[in-house]
């Protein structure tokens, strides 16, 4: 049965200029349809389409990321040690591609109605072998979504006895080096338990956590007691700055290695999302944080700063299409401006203290103020820049409307040069 269009769909078709959008309209879900209802008029189609791009332009968006094994040649001249990793390395590269196809379709869509959501074809960034045998290889290795260049978050599908091993991280001899997940803080140590206890065990997966020692962690009852309800941090309990979770399951097929491949990083990514990416430029060039309500006052004190020339604040959510937009942006600032502080705050996470702070300080004192009158949406560009006392003072912002491109790298370069450089 094909779909009956509403009167307000009809409407903007009209006004659409590109057909394979007019196409895509047969095949939204209810939710993204509800966004495109909301949102989206016959006096704004235009301007949407108008940046949304070609799907090549959308695949450099999403798939920016470069470097190492996946996308080196000698790499990827190897060739497979025998026909169990030869119909492996096959799967996974068919199957690579027929999810990267289906990001920008995904985005696509999220960009047209103006509906955020989780992409499901935006998994990983790269396949290549995973482990060198001469001139020959075994396995395959992904690199996952959240990867920056040379902090990688990997994904190893492996033969086994039996069948094909699920694992995070790249095969070292016969051990995976898992992912490194952030814990300096409450709210990340709380998301990584409950990633483990809602999601990965009833799921099936062997799971451990280790310390940054590489023993592993026991979440006992007292020390979940811990957490919960004296906001202990894994700093607080000896474990480190980071902890490395490991996950792993066996399949007897590659069609079943690679679908759990893919529940593993969706179920991961769809916990922690854009956080990957900018806690993993922060590792790369030591300039780009998460905000925490823990850490607040490390970054913007209400006493002088004795940091970098000033602070950028980069408001986002889990899934959103528009910072998704923003990452290589983020990543190429941290590049150019070492010399300035940048700080990723999650909406989705609490951020009391900054809302109280920071939109009070766009708003004149009032928090209440800025969100009841500006007429832009996340992600924000926040500005802060020492005063003569080395206080660190609200500057200014920017944003643009839901139907707008979202700030881009020019916007950001921008405001670093007139509010923080020239402060």
């Amino acid at each position: 049965m094909s779909y009956e269009f509403t009167d307000h769909e009809k409407a903007v078709m009209e006004k659409m200029t590109l057909q394979k959008h007019k196409d895509l309209m047969a095949e939204l879900e209810s939710e993204a349809r509800k966004s495109f209802e909301k949102n989206v008029k016959p006096e704004n189609i235009g301007k949407i389409e108008s940046w949304i791009g070609t799907d090549e332009q959308i695949e450099g968006m999403l798939f920016w990321d470069k470097g190492g094994k996946f996308d080196d040649p000698e790499w990827h001249s190897l060739k497979p040690a025998d026909p169990v990793n030869e119909a492996l390395w096959t799967a996974a590269k068919a199957h690579f591609a027929k999810l990267r196809a289906a990001a920008v379709k995904s985005q696509r869509i999220a960009d047209l109605t103006l509906y955020s959501y989780f992409n499901p074809g935006l998994l990983y960034t790269g396949v290549a072998p995973a482990v060198r045998d001469g001139g020959a290889f075994k396995g395959v290795e992904f690199r996952v979504i959240g990867s920056v260049e040379t902090a990688v978050d990997s994904l190893t599908i492996a033969p086994v006895e039996g069948g094909y091993k699920v694992a995070f991280g790249a095969c070292s001899g016969s051990r995976f080096t898992g992912v490194s997940i952030l814990a300096s803080d409450n709210y990340s140590l709380t998301q990584l338990m409950q990633l483990i206890d809602r999601r990965l065990a009833p799921q099936g997966f062997e799971v451990e956590v280790q310390d940054q020692n590489g023993k592993a962690i026991e979440f006992d009852k007292e020390t979940t007691r811990a957490i919960r309800r004296e906001l202990k941090t894994a700093v607080d309990l000896g474990w480190g700055e980071f902890l490395t979770l490991q996950a792993s399951k066996t399949e007897a097929s590659v069609e079943a290695a690679l679908a759990t491949a893919d529940l593993l990083v969706s179920t991961y990514y769809d916990r922690f999302g854009l956080e990957r990416e900018c806690l993993n430029i922060g590792k790369v060039y030591g300039n780009f944080a998460i905000l925490r309500e823990d850490n607040f006052q490390q970054y913007l004190p209400d006493g002088p700063y004795s940091g970098k020339k000033g602070l950028i604040l980069l408001t986002a959510t889990l899934v959103c299409r528009r910072c998704r937009r923003e990452l290589k942006g983020f990543r190429d600032m941290a590049k150019n401006f070492p010399n300035v502080q940048f700080a990723l705050v999650n909406l989705n996470s609490p951020q009391f203290t900054f809302y109280k702070r920071v939109f009070g300080d766009i708003g004149g004192g009032d928090p209440d103020e800025f969100r009841k009158t500006t007429p832009y949406v996340t992600p924000f560009i926040i500005a802060y820049a020492p005063d003569e006392n080395g206080v660190l003072k609200y500057v200014d912002y920017y944003g643009t409307k839901k139907d707008d491109h979202s700030p881009e790298y020019e916007d950001g370069e921008r405001m670093i040069k007139t509010c923080i450089l020239k402060a």
